[in-house]
């Protein structure tokens, strides 16, 4: 039945597409120009360049052009005097050819000595004064394209979806030249029309436009149409650009041909047959841009390399859930906006899981050569599965209809082993899989009201072998969601809702039945059973929110969200639970112009979870605030308790038990960021009626030693003791209380030291050379192993105290729970753990000419694990450099073609 429907929603989906494209292309010049009509009063009009009278990129604005094209002045501050005129004046100009928009910009300055001309790289976040174009080519009032450019000519550019949040990970290819006056600085910017989106069949283009400027000693931010802190929206608010008539088609196609080679020196076992101490590697590939109409836009990869992407953190994970690392690969990166479904405008924390999890694509293979029935002595698993292709098709029509697609196929990936009587072989550890991705979006009435769909697909080739017992054969996601605003988007309703199926063999839809995200095994839960028999599993999530989200002073919000048991979006998405409802309210209150501060913000949450057996999961309160003092110092504050809730995943699968109450704050101080040093200090601590406690402190500092030199040192050091830490369980029929099952728990004290130190220098704006170390150290204890005893409360006996007798032999436990009587023994390893590591990272990076790049990248990575069970730094620290590095060189080039 779920299956059936799905199918239908499926089929739904796909004529909506079909008709929405269809009507798009129908569309009426009138219609189109009254839906696109941007309400503000501010209008700019650009001047068209002649043929003979091309500008040279120089940062100087001395052609004849710039004397007579129309100026933008008179900003208003946004930040830190809402409403009131700019400190500094500055002049901005647009002017237009057959292929590009030119803007020239006069940011004076009555202290040129303190302007904030910092040398970083493109996209960086240091400290600096901008000056930034925005542009609502859709004119659609919700999606704009952001150029930004420092004194020094750093580039960044941003992508601002659904009318106020950013993507600072879209990148354009477009050209800028700065100069430094006596009384002024100069950016004179050139951006291609084949990176912007717009519908060329019209003779005359109408688009929304602003202008930023931030004046980083006083962290003053200022618009040329005015932007005022109470409102909510800040696309709907740009001027007009007016003027650009009679584009030629442009053609949108944009070819980046890479090649790569790295090198991957490792320690291991000789005695391996597959290991090689210098192990070669290489790669070409490419990156494809084609508009295949003025509105959609076609963007591909063929084996797409990431080796200059960051590495994740390490860190130690003791519970049963995945731990979520962002995405990094560029490819992915780039267009999330469009894909973007399940979670509401809202304050809720709680709310639906990521229905789209792009590091699901090109995954760690997830059999390995043990599970398959073999015993090998020596294997070669690869670290990644290959995506061979991936592809995505998006844009937005003039009648406000945007549309996303995404496809990405990964090959089957073997593990290659030996066996102790040397037999060879190989066994897949990940089948050829296809993933795909839709979403459509509806704008209704300028950008206020959107409805949109969206559906998910993936679609693996298993074999008749192991992995068919933990793998689906498919996975499907379909749901719909709207949003509406009114009066000028201060309020906003909007909601989701989707369901999935997942289908598989009776064993791959059992173990998703016993998954930690659901737990149908658990003892206690009538609601919930597993039926071994099923091959689909299929259930729903949504989510209904009204908010205020703009407005002088008051702002709040209210949300319900719901998972059902059977929700699961881990083929191509990222849940830790489903089976839940919630009910989560957000209320503040802001000053921007108080007397005593600069600014301060005022805030208060709770939420509410039930699991779906009407179990009080989740009952928190919560409070906090900002201020920002008059000389840029700020500090903020959160502080919190839980009341009495239960906890249903804490023996995994086992019965509920109650959570012990506790209370939390942390606090938090920043110095001065325009200082050359500066830095923040903070800690946070939690404590229960359990004595559980966990301690954290940690401190940043940021120095500039020279405007093309950023230091940052940030140390964090925790402390903590879990008094509930799961270790294993035990089936004994006469353990009648808690279900025929013993429960083992441990008391653990945990520290924990991580450190990351970065250093980046920059030679000119597209040459810099950008390094960190991440030293990781950790520790845990494990003592006072115990038994859970009483459902619903909060008990445990510990073995050899208060029942039974454990006893410990070469880091074995075995654990007789009830001494002379029936019960029968158990055992479990040592849990005890100390894990140091160190990471070292150098990129240098080239950007030789717009859009094309020479990578030279530096990875070591240094890890050492132990029996120890205490926290020392001194012997940690030199038992991890006493340990062979695995080390990584690589290079890589790509040029890119297009215009």
């Amino acid at each position: 039945m779920h299956s059936l429907l799905l199918r239908y929603i499926s089929v739904f989906f796909l004529m909506f597409v079909i008709t929405n494209l269809a009507w798009g292309q129908e569309t009426t010049e009138e219609s189109r120009n009254t839906e696109t009509t941007n309400p503000s009063s501010l209008s700019l009009g650009a001047l068209k360049i002649s043929p003979q009278n091309e500008i040279t990129l120089d940062g100087k604005l001395d052609e004849n052009i710039w004397k007579n094209a129309r100026i933008a002045t008179d900003f208003t501050q946004r930040i830190p005097n809402d409403g009131a005129p700019a400190s500094e004046k500055t002049e901005v100009q647009v002017v237009y050819s057959n292929d590009a928009l030119y803007v020239g910009i006069r940011a004076f300055d009555s202290a040129m000595d303190s302007v904030a001309a910092t040398l970083f790289r493109k996209d960086g976040a240091a400290y600096s004064d901008w000056v930034y174009v925005s542009i609502d080519s859709y004119s659609d009032n919700r999606t704009s394209f952001n150029f930004a450019v420092n004194p020094r000519g750093v580039q960044k550019d941003i992508l601002i979806f659904n009318d106020s949040n950013e993507d600072k990970r879209w990148d354009a290819v477009w050209e800028t030249k700065t100069t430094i006056l006596e009384n002024s600085w100069v950016a004179e910017l050139r951006i291609p029309l084949s990176q912007l989106r717009f519908d060329t069949d019209k003779t005359e283009q109408s688009w929304g436009i602003n202008f930023q400027r931030r004046l980083a000693r006083k962290e003053e931010i200022s618009f040329w149409s005015p932007t005022p802190q109470d409102a909510s929206g800040l696309v709907s608010l740009y001027g007009e650009l007016t003027g650009i008539k009679e584009l030629p088609k442009i053609n949108r196609l944009e070819i980046t041909p890479y090649a790569s080679s790295d090198l991957t020196k490792a320690p291991g076992d000789d005695k391996n047959p597959y290991y090689n101490a210098n192990d070669w590697n290489g790669s070409i590939g490419a990156d494809i841009k084609y508009s295949l109409t003025p509105d959609l836009t076609l963007t591909g990869t063929i084996n797409p390399d990431f080796g200059q992407v960051e590495a994740d953190p390490a860190v130690i994970n003791l519970s049963a859930f995945e731990t979520f690392f962002p995405e990094q690969r560029p490819f992915f990166l780039e267009g999330t906006d469009i894909f973007e479904f399940g979670r509401t405008k809202t304050h809720n924390t709680f709310g639906n899981p990521l229905v789209f999890y792009s590091r699901r694509i090109g995954r760690r293979p997830q059999g390995n050569a043990s599970n398959s029935g073999i015993d090998p002595q020596y294997t070669d698993v690869p670290s990644q599965t290959t995506i061979a292709s991936a592809a995505k098709l998006s844009g937005k029509t003039d009648n406000g209809f945007s549309l996303g697609i995404l496809n990405a196929f990964t090959l089957r990936e073997k593990a290659q082993f030996q066996t102790t009587t040397n037999t060879d072989g190989s066994v897949s550890v990940e089948p050829p899989t296809n993933y795909f991705v839709g979403r459509v979006k509806q704008d209704f009435d300028g950008g206020q009201t959107t409805v949109g769909a969206y559906g998910s697909a993936v679609n693996r080739s298993i074999r008749a072998d192991y992995l068919s017992q933990s793998l689906h054969n498919s996975a499907y996601i379909a749901g719909l969601d709207f949003e509406h605003s009114w009066k000028d988007r201060e309020w906003i309703l909007s909601g989701t809702l989707s369901g999935i199926s997942v289908n598989g063999s009776k064993e791959a839809i059992a173990a998703t039945q016993r998954s930690s995200a659901r737990y149908y095994n658990r003892v206690d839960a009538d609601y919930l059973s597993v039926d071994p028999n099923k091959t689909n599993l299929s259930g729903y999530a949504g989510e209904l929110s009204i908010g205020k989200f703009g407005g002088d002073h008051w702002r709040g919000s209210l949300t319900y969200s719901t998972v059902s048991p059977g929700y699961e979006v881990n083929d191509i998405g990222f849940e830790n639970r489903a089976d839940y409802h919630a009910l989560s309210y957000f209320l503040s209150y802001q000053e921007s112009s108080p007397e005593l501060f600069r600014f301060y913000k005022l805030w208060a949450f709770a939420g509410h979870g039930w699991n779906y057996g009407g179990d009080l999961i989740n009952n928190y309160y919560r409070t906090g605030a900002f201020f920002q003092l008059k000389n840029l110092w700020s500090f903020n504050y959160n502080a919190g308790f839980n009341g009495k809730s239960y906890l249903d995943r804490l023996s995994r699968g086992g019965p509920v038990a109650e959570r012990a109450k506790d209370w939390n704050f942390n606090i938090n101080i920043n110095s001065d960021q325009t200082r050359k040093v500066s830095f923040n200090i903070g800690t946070s601590h939690r404590s229960d009626v359990s004595g559980e406690f966990d301690h954290s402190y940690w401190t940043g500092l940021e120095i500039r030693p020279a405007t093309f030199i950023q230091l940052s040192i940030s140390p964090q050091f925790s402390i903590e003791k879990d008094t509930d830490q799961y270790v294993t369980s035990s089936e004994d029929p006469s353990a009648q209380n808690t279900y025929g099952n013993r429960y083992v728990f441990a008391d653990i004290d945990k520290s924990t030291l991580s450190t990351s130190i970065r250093l980046d220098w920059t030679f000119t704006p597209s040459i810099s050379l950008q390094t960190y170390v991440r030293p990781f150290i950790t520790s845990g204890n494990f003592y006072n192993y115990k038994e859970f005893t009483a459902p619903y409360d909060y008990k445990f006996a510990v073995y050899g105290e208060d029942r039974g007798v454990i006893q410990k032999n070469n880091d074995v436990y075995t654990v007789d729970p009830d001494g002379a009587g029936t019960a029968p023994s158990f055992t479990f390893e040592e849990q005890d753990f100390n894990f140091k590591s160190i990471q070292t990272n150098a990129v240098f990076r080239w950007e030789y000419q717009p859009g094309s790049i020479f990578y030279l990248v530096w990875q070591q990575d240094q890890s050492h694990k132990s029996v120890h069970n205490d926290f020392r730094l001194g012997r940690d620290i030199k038992r991890l450099f006493d340990t062979k590095p695995t080390t990584v060189f690589l290079l890589k080039f790509s040029y890119w073609f297009g215009s």
